[in-house]
């Protein structure tokens, strides 16, 4: 962000508590939703105040999303408050590796994935809750605050905000990342108790909101289905977007990762065992079928893997005898990903159920780049790529399908006619700054005339 362009003398009149658990130095997508929407609200007459959680170990760690930031905060134009205690649960977090975290077995993750849920309500860092409000109610104290927005998961961001606007009397935004109760394949409830209490505290988030956000239509169709009590224009769909600025800052990079003598197939994100559906064996499969169908492909095809690539994975690319055509490049800062992006032929993307939209699908938007989504028929990923243009898309377990898929992108790349067909309008309405600017309106409309 050029912050040349805000007004010049003091930050915006208008301050915005921003509950945020997940926020840089912390890495991978959840994190910049939330950062870009700081960096960018400034512009629309907001001062955002972070409060998010103190160190930590997590699986990874970008600095030059903070580096984005820099300019603001020595300005005074954000403000980031940390805790010192991160609540989260050290007894059962994976092993540490230096700063980061080692992902555990598939096995252990499952295991600990519903320990977690079955012990903790909402989520596994309730126990952030007690030092966040403390240190929340300092902010309130040396802070005028007109405005809470509150980002989620991990849902206990929206039971700190509902405390702090019921103490403070100050209207909170609450905003959807992923469902909360209206979404089984994220949560787990072990017993009937479980899921009404979360559907308890859920209910009680929502009629205590000035303003709901929500990143896609399914998703809002679900609140509305839900609880009846929400109108149609209680909730906004905000999507996930790009920022321009990643892709003009990427281009410096770009000559490092080119590589114009292979067929580059990338997918920037990480492959965690523990979401249901998310895996690249159908497309590791589909490779593997492809080649058997054209040889030559196996001379031409790279595989890129930028993000974090569970080592179950890892053995999977190995046992099909494919890791000379698979490049694991790990977790990359954001805009050197971006440069790979840029650098790829095709992008690849899954997303296995109607509720998923990752946030790498609109990062792939903004680079203008041919997309291979694995995505579920009738699904709203689906419709988002229809729109786009530039895609094909195939069910995500469809191993015949997506071989088929990757030979007809194989032929287009060897005859340089890849699809270039994007729609540059659809695409732009996910640009980062608009977005942050549609937020400003819904934080300005929760202060009333």
């Amino acid at each position: 962000m050029n912050i040349d362009l805000l007004e010049p003398g003091a930050p915006p009149g208008l301050n915005v508590l921003v509950v945020a658990y997940y926020f840089p130095p912390m890495g991978l997508s959840g994190v910049q939703r939330t950062m870009k929407f700081v960096k960018y609200l400034p512009e629309f007459g907001w001062r955002p105040i972070v409060l998010t959680a103190g160190e930590m170990p997590y699986y990874a760690t970008d600095e030059s999303l903070m580096q984005e930031l820099d300019p603001l905060v020595d300005t005074d134009y954000v403000r980031i408050v940390r805790t010192e205690e991160s609540g989260a649960p050290a007894s059962i977090l994976a092993k540490k590796e230096g700063a980061a975290l080692k992902l555990p077995s598939a096995r252990y993750q499952r295991i600990r994935s519903k320990l977690l849920q079955t012990i903790y309500q909402p989520d596994s860092r309730i126990k952030w809750k007690t030092p966040a409000l403390e240190m929340a109610d300092r902010i309130f104290a040396e802070e005028r605050i007109d405005a809470i927005y509150a980002t989620a998961p991990p849902y206990t961001d929206f039971l700190i905000a509902r405390e702090l606007s019921k103490r403070h009397n100050v209207p909170f935004l609450m905003d959807y990342r992923d469902a909360w109760v209206g979404n089984p394949a994220l949560n787990f409830y072990a017993t009937p108790f479980h899921k009404a209490y979360a559907r308890k505290l859920e209910d009680e988030c929502l009629r205590g909101s000035s303003a709901i956000t929500v990143i896609s239509r399914t998703m809002k169709e679900v609140l509305l289905r839900d609880y009846p009590f929400l109108s149609h224009e209680d909730v906004t769909i905000l999507p996930h977007g790009y920022d321009p600025e990643d892709l003009v800052a990427a281009a410096s990079h770009v000559d490092r990762f080119r590589k114009p003598e292979k067929f580059r197939m990338t997918y920037g994100g990480a492959f965690y065992v523990g979401y249901p559906g998310r895996s690249p064996v159908p497309m590791l499969e589909a490779v593997k079928r492809a080649i058997e169908t054209e040889p030559q492909l196996e001379n031409d095809l790279e595989m890129v893997f930028a993000g974090i690539v569970h080592k179950d994975y890892a053995r999977s690319i190995e046992k099909m005898g494919l890791n000379h055509l698979v490049t694991a490049m790990g977790y990359l800062p954001h805009r050197e990903e971006v440069a790979l992006l840029l650098a790829s032929d095709v992008l690849w993307m899954i997303a296995s159920d109607p509720f998923s939209t990752p946030g790498k699908l609109y990062e792939y938007l903004g680079t203008h780049k041919p997309i291979l989504g694995l995505v579920m028929p009738g699904g709203h990923a689906e419709k988002i790529l229809k729109d786009y243009g530039a895609a094909v898309t195939v069910a995500p377990k469809d191993v015949d399908a997506i071989a088929d898929a990757i030979l007809d992108l194989y032929h287009r790349w060897k005859k340089t006619l890849l699809p270039k067909n994007v729609n540059l309008p659809f695409v732009e309405s996910f640009n980062r700054r608009s977005l942050s600017k549609e937020l400003a309106r819904q934080l300005g409309l929760m202060l009333g005339p």
